[in-house]
């Protein structure tokens, strides 16, 4: 029986295990699907541009994390452009995104957490079940088990199973397929281009260099066509930028969550919290959800150290600022 089980080891997920294995003598489970204690586990990677926002920025900063090298892909970025086609306007502001590779990210926040919390990699949760004054979680490695826990945390990422399985979805957020292309190109953008079109979707679009490529990406709602969609922004950002952006050197996706109505985060219940994407903490004008993933779990830790009573209301109060942040955001 664990005192906590954290279903998902993405920065949240990972972030909140590294803490609280250092701060309490809680005993831990960490169960993600896949193989982050190898260098690469072959799974389809997340469409993701891999950018840390000065938000990020400021939390690891707080928590006391640095970024290796190693982590870190060329060109760094001082830059944002925006190219807004509906209105003709094009411009650029000062703004620095450490550019780095999601996946390495993702994997050094995961090698963080301390050898005495228990790993579950490669496991899928499928449900979780209250038992008594805790929970049975099933999980899947190629074979089912059980897991048992006296307090849930449910860090699944966007399009959290368990969100929906537990709480359902009176108030949903708008569901979108995001779709990322890389190609080779020859010419430096070292600068974050964030495209708007409608034509293209209601959401937007951008381009990052890594390397010698570029990803070309965009989110569209789900149930359009993301495909010419795609296309569509793909022959309008070749002609504009005058490069050449044929024969794509690999394809990412993801399915995207975007709140559009405050009400619809969901923090907590009895003996579980939400943290990161999954209570529905992102970005609704640019999808970032680093800056939301680390102070949730930094939330969520502080409260945890002070002990389980009331947790779910002192947690849910934390954060409001976020709720408020995010609200902030929609007016802008």
């Amino acid at each position: 029986m664990y005192d906590i089980l954290i279903a998902g080891a993405g920065p949240a997920g990972s972030n909140l295990a590294r803490m609280l294995s250092i701060s309490t003598d809680l005993k831990i489970g960490l169960v993600d699907k896949r193989r982050l204690d190898l260098a690469e586990d072959g799974r389809l990677v997340k469409a993701c541009g891999g950018l840390l926002s000065p938000d990020a920025q400021h939390m690891l900063a707080r928590l006391g994390i640095t970024i290796p090298v190693s982590v870190l892909e060329d060109p760094q970025l001082f830059s944002v452009r925006t190219i807004d086609f509906d209105n003709g306007l094009d411009r650029h502001y000062q703004r620095y995104y450490y550019n780095m590779d999601r996946e390495k990210f993702d994997r050094y926040l995961f090698g963080l957490v301390p050898e005495r919390v228990d790993k579950f990699c490669g496991t899928s949760v499928k449900k979780a079940e209250r038992s008594g004054l805790g929970w049975k979680i099933t999980c899947r490695d190629g074979r089912e088990k059980i897991i048992e826990s006296r307090f849930l945390v449910v860090a699944d990422g966007a399009n959290s199973v368990l969100r929906k399985q537990l709480f359902g979805e009176k108030i949903k957020p708008k569901k979108y397929v995001s779709l990322q292309k890389w190609y080779s190109v020859s010419r430096e953008m070292p600068y974050y281009t964030g495209i708007f079109d409608s034509e293209v979707t209601d959401y937007y679009s951008w381009t990052i260099q890594k390397n010698h490529s570029m990803i070309l990406g965009t989110a569209v709602p789900l149930g359009e066509d993301l495909a010419h969609s795609f296309e569509l922004l793909r022959s309008k950002t070749s002609e504009y930028l005058g490069i050449a952006l044929d024969g794509h050197l690999k394809t990412e996706g993801a399915f995207i969550e975007r709140t559009m109505d405050i009400r619809g985060l969901r923090w907590s219940g009895d003996n579980v919290c939400l943290i990161g994407e999954a209570a529905g903490a992102t970005s609704p004008t640019s999808a970032e959800g680093f800056s939301y993933a680390l102070k949730t779990s930094l939330y969520l830790a502080e409260e945890l150290q002070r002990g389980f009573g009331n947790v779910e209301e002192r947690y849910k109060r934390r954060c409001r600022r976020i709720a408020v942040n995010i609200l902030g955001k929609h007016i802008k």
